[in-house]
């Protein structure tokens, strides 16, 4: 038998008034909302009272953990009602089932799925067909305003007020409920609808933001108390400012509850009033969405109920995100962002999630230096492109000083001797910490890498030892050796010639003037397919983007181009562009992306020497050709051919 299918309370009866009751409905009945925050609204208003019972010198502190009752009860009541919530969201059998069995790990699921944007997903999962307005609409009632079979008063809510909670309608059970007609109503509902999700994503994330908190008040009582404390922040002298609050503050001994972590320790700081403030305003979010949906899911014939609508409202303009929190690797610190020094602010970029710059490096001991340009597209000279994103909650509390790397390089914009420094970066494992150099002043800022450091990610050497040999005469002859694409056998030839050699300033001039040479020689063509869905005469190749576009490969030495069979090769302009005219091929797009794709050399002799009648056509290609500039390790051409359909 399934824990669904059980039946509880065989051998006990629930009566009223001499008649028996079902157990299920029983229980579910006393799990009443009101119970728990009638506690928190008594432990809220008797916070300083009986204090002449507690020790002088006891009594601040007494008080502080009344506040961490109020915490602790207050996180309690939310734990309650989103087992509460995850039973009527999920339409489980039995509520008893379900209210012993629910745990934390069970609700953090949704929690997450609400903070997230997820919920349809959730909902997916876990074999709900009905989409998120429809099932919120049917726990807090909205559905059945809809359908009639809760009924309301049409005075009152035509003399509501517009721009105010609709929170005293009465609302009726009744056989002969009317189904509402109107914009009015369904404009009510949707709005009210918006409302409870955002309700609900401030529960969900106060509650996971302070559940390692919470699991230090359940477990061992891992809490402490402090006065008038002072806050250094310091980061290798980046920051010295210090932070003074007169007021009370509590911390907690959290074990971090992260599945890649270790379970490590941290310490979550928070000042009294900040944990007061926060735990009654998200408690009373969480009584008034509780109370709705017990309402809605205990109804009964003939009683009434009152229903909470709201306005959609404009935002007053005054933030929410009120507060900002401090990291490092051992501890957290939340604050009022009224006392943060400017100079944090400065560097947390509290409007943007991304930014973008690209830099050059050092490596020094277990920490990476970027010196940062304020630019977008890579250059020789600072040639990784980076994306910073910055970890910040939804609402009021900020991540700071933890954010994500994504590196990006091209080997085109590498020297020899960069490549080789990032393969030797890629293989460390012991990278710690990032340090970023910002331009124009002396200010630093360092980051902590939690994991590993994955490293930038350039390719293996197929020859480490040419590029060795390589990198030796770029320092010995003070000159910047691009990263080579291609190696030739005329540059293997050299290679071979004067490995052994002792390369002073003078020889390694002499090599660098060979390997010019056979640059002079190599040259190569990359050669690239980009199919259109338009004919040719409708498509601008340079601002309209293709259906598909694949690198086909790369040929040795210049990939003539002809117009027709009779006109002589392009002459080569390097650094140009050069186009030729749509000719016709009697394969359709399709056959000739294919024949490119298994010989774009042989194919491409093929298309030159066509000439196909207008009528046979089924396609049409055109050549661009960027003339690539000379250098060390030869000329490189990239070769676009471009495929089109014909009506």
């Amino acid at each position: 038998m399934s824990h669904d299918d059980k039946s509880f309370f065989e051998y006990t009866e629930f009566a009223s008034d001499s008649e028996s009751k079902d157990p299920e409905a029983v229980i579910q009945e006393r799990q009443n909302p009101e119970i728990a925050h009638a506690h928190i609204c008594k432990i809220a208003g008797t916070i300083n009272s009986g204090l002449d019972a507690v020790p002088r010198d006891q009594q601040d502190t007494a008080e502080v953990y009344a506040v961490v009752d109020l915490f602790r009860a207050t996180m309690q009541y939310i734990e309650e009602f989103g087992s509460y919530l995850r039973y009527l969201i999920l339409d489980k059998a039995s509520f008893i089932n379900e209210i012993i069995r629910t745990s934390s790990g069970d609700i953090r699921p949704l929690f997450e799925a609400f903070i997230e944007d997820k919920f349809d997903e959730y909902l997916q999962e876990h074999d709900v067909d009905d989409n998120p307005e429809v099932v919120l609409s049917s726990v807090f009632g909205y559905e059945a305003v809809q359908k009639g079979t809760i009924s309301y008063s049409e005075e009152e809510l035509e003399d509501a007020p517009s721009d105010v909670n609709l929170e005293d309608v009465v609302l009726r059970d009744t056989d002969e409920g009317v189904v509402p007609e109107g914009a009015e109503v369904k404009e009510l509902v949707s709005d009210s609808i918006e409302n409870v999700r955002n309700k609900l994503k401030d529960i969900a994330l106060f509650y996971l933001n302070f559940r390692e908190a919470y699991n230090a008040v359940k477990h061992g009582n891992r809490v402490t108390v402090g006065n008038n404390t002072q806050f250094e922040l310091e980061n290798d002298e980046m920051l010295d400012d210090r932070i003074i609050l007169d007021e009370a503050i509590v911390e907690f001994l959290c074990k971090n509850s992260d599945p890649e972590s270790d379970g490590e320790p941290y310490l979550l700081t928070i000042p009294r009033s900040i944990l007061e403030e926060k735990s009654l305003g998200v408690v009373e979010n969480a009584h008034t969405l509780y109370t709705q949906s017990y309402d809605v899911a205990t109804l009964e014939d003939g009683d009434e109920i009152n229903l909470s609508f709201w306005k959609s409202r404009r935002s007053s303009g005054e933030s929410r995100n009120d507060l900002i929190q401090i990291s490092n690797p051992d501890s957290r610190v939340i604050l009022p962002r009224s006392v943060v020094p400017k100079v944090i602010e400065d560097l947390k970029m509290p409007n943007e999630t991304k930014i973008e710059w690209t830099g050059d490096w050092s490596l020094s001991g277990d920490t990476l230096e970027f010196e940062v340009q304020y630019e977008t597209e890579p250059t020789p000279e600072y040639p990784i492109h980076v994306e910073l994103v910055w970890e910040q909650t939804d609402h009021d509390i900020h991540e700071f000083g933890e954010g994500q790397f994504n590196f990006n390089v091209d080997t085109d914009d590498l020297s020899v001797r960069q490549y080789l420094e990032l393969l030797e970066i890629k293989k460390r494992d012991d990278i710690r910490t990032v340090e970023l150099v910002f331009p124009d002043g002396d200010e630093t800022h360092q980051l902590r890498v939690g994991d590993d450091f994955e490293g930038i990610d350039v390719p293996g050497p197929s020859d480490p030892e040419f590029f060795e040999f390589v990198k030796r005469i770029g320092l010995a002859s003070d000159t910047r050796i691009p990263y080579p694409e291609h190696i030739s056998e005329n540059h293997w030839e050299v290679y071979e010639e004067y490995a052994d050699c002792d390369l002073d300033s003078e020889t390694a001039d002499e090599i660098l003037s060979v390997l010019k040479e056979c640059g002079e020689e190599v040259m190569r063509s990359y050669v690239v397919a980009a199919i259109w869905e338009g004919e040719s005469s409708s498509v601008d190749v340079d601002e309209d983007e293709a259906a598909h576009v694949e690198a086909l490969g790369v040929l040795p030495g210049i990939l003539s181009v002809r117009e027709n069979q009779g006109s002589e090769e392009s002459n080569r302009f390097p650094g140009e562009e050069y186009r030729t005219y749509p000719a016709r091929s009697e394969y359709t797009s399709e056959e000739l992306f294919g024949k490119l794709k298994e010989d774009y050399g042989g194919t491409f002799g093929e298309l030159q020497e066509s000439d196909i009648d207008s009528e046979k056509a089924e396609s049409e290609f055109s050549h661009r050709i960027r003339f690539g500039e000379e250098t060390l390790w030869g000329t490189i051409d990239k070769h676009i051919i471009d495929i089109f359909p014909v009506s």
